[in-house]
């Protein structure tokens, strides 16, 4: 009799375990994404999130993560640093989330680090790239994006490549930049590199985001009477400035940094003459003519008929990583944890080939959490209606215009 008992016992807990494990496998991996949906900068979330759509319907479609369908929940802070630290809080005491994907600007992505850290959840980093967020020596904070060190140094490094016989030191090269911890970041630390290679910043001008009346401060820009305007800017400004160039009759070479003037919609948004007289250049996180990216373009296109931004590559990619994470985790343990994907991010290893950004591989530094194979790539408008990878050659589909 007692044997049975003990028999029938050990059945209802095999049964039970069985069930529960069932059970575990068709939970959906719920991710939180952090992006600004609405207010000045929403094209930036807008697009993160066409991303996201794509990037779950790939990884569903090849099996989920572990067997489990992955569910992402975009969550708008409207880039906003009080937003998103709110929200932080909401989705890891309240939602108990074991990672967050952030796909926002610098000022959000920064409240919501300083959250995470304090909340012990890891943040993954998808589309910021102030190196101030890095400064801070995080560890839980897990940049898979470039940083403004990264920016300013393949700024300068292309800057050189474009100048031909006359040298660098005697072009006369403006600098321009919305006043954000983003924008300002990138500037500030491309002075410097210039100041100490004796390169003649001849201006340089700051400007708010949400000012769209940029024609006084293009007009100070063209009375420095630049060759080079090196200008970082999201899309909404970049789009004012270069209505107001255009009104000034100022043509000078540009080089872009960020999104902004990377944006595929620009010629819709522009004069496309306007982009070709002022020969525009742009220092970016990702290009979908790169071959790497052929696979994502393709789905990215064929859904929204349109070709995906910066914004959007560099969230994408970020989710393909943050899937590697996610099934290293549940090798531990079934039960994701903040400790089991924290403890998977940092030993993760991917090559470059298996991302669509031009990085070198993903590996994050355990100090600052910061992408150690992170890389940029200059893409060159043609006609001022398609943009071509020109810099740096191992991924470059066209040439660079030179200065005269």
């Amino acid at each position: 009799m007692r044997f049975r008992q003990c028999l029938r016992a050990s059945l209802i807990l095999a049964a039970s375990t069985l069930l529960g494990q069932g059970a575990r496998a068709a939970e959906s991996i719920r991710v939180p994404m952090i992006t600004p949906l609405t207010g000045s900068i929403a094209v930036l979330g807008q697009d993160s999130k066409k991303a996201a759509e794509i990037a779950q319907e790939t990884i569903n479609a090849a099996g989920g993560i572990g067997g489990r369908p992955l569910t992402l929940e975009i969550v708008d802070t409207q880039g906003r640093p009080e937003i998103a630290r709110r929200e932080m809080e909401r989705l890891t005491r309240e939602g108990r989330a074991p990672v967050v994907l952030a796909c926002d600007i610098s000022a959000g992505t920064s409240g919501a680090a300083q959250f995470a850290e304090s909340a012990q959840v890891p943040l993954l980093n998808g589309s910021a790239v102030s190196a101030d967020i890095l400064a801070r020596g995080y560890k839980w904070y897990f940049s898979h994006q470039i940083s403004s060190d990264d920016e300013a140094t393949t700024a300068f490094a292309y800057m050189q490549t474009i100048t031909g016989a006359k040298p660098l030191a005697d072009r006369r090269i403006a600098l321009l930049y919305e006043d954000s911890p983003r924008g300002a970041g990138t500037g500030e630390r491309l002075r410097k590199l210039m100041d100490a290679k004796g390169i003649n910043v001849v201006s340089e001008t700051t400007y708010n985001r949400a000012d769209r009346n940029l024609l006084p401060v293009m007009r100070k820009v063209q009375d420095s009477t630049p060759e080079l305007v090196v200008w970082i800017g999201y899309t909404e400004d970049v789009v004012a400035g270069l209505k107001a160039a255009r009104q000034l009759d100022f043509k000078p070479f540009v080089l872009g940094i960020g999104g902004g003037l990377g944006d595929p919609r620009l010629p819709e948004l522009v004069d496309a003459a306007v982009i070709d007289q002022l020969r525009v250049a742009n220092v970016d996180y990702f290009n979908p003519d790169i071959k790497r990216a052929a696979a994502f373009r393709e789905a990215y296109v064929k859904k929204f008929a349109s070709e995906p931004s910066s914004y959007a590559g560099t969230c994408y990619g970020a989710i393909m990583t943050l899937k590697v994470a996610l099934e290293a985790a549940l090798k531990t343990s079934p039960d994701l944890t903040p400790a089991s994907v924290r403890d998977a991010l940092r030993t993760l290893d991917i090559p470059g080939d298996d991302t669509i950004t031009p990085f070198r591989f993903i590996r994050f530094d355990p100090a600052n959490g910061r992408n150690l194979g992170a890389e940029e790539l200059v893409a060159a408008w043609v006609d001022g209606k398609r943009k071509v990878t020109v810099f740096p050659a191992g991924i470059a589909v066209g040439k660079p215009v030179m200065l005269p």
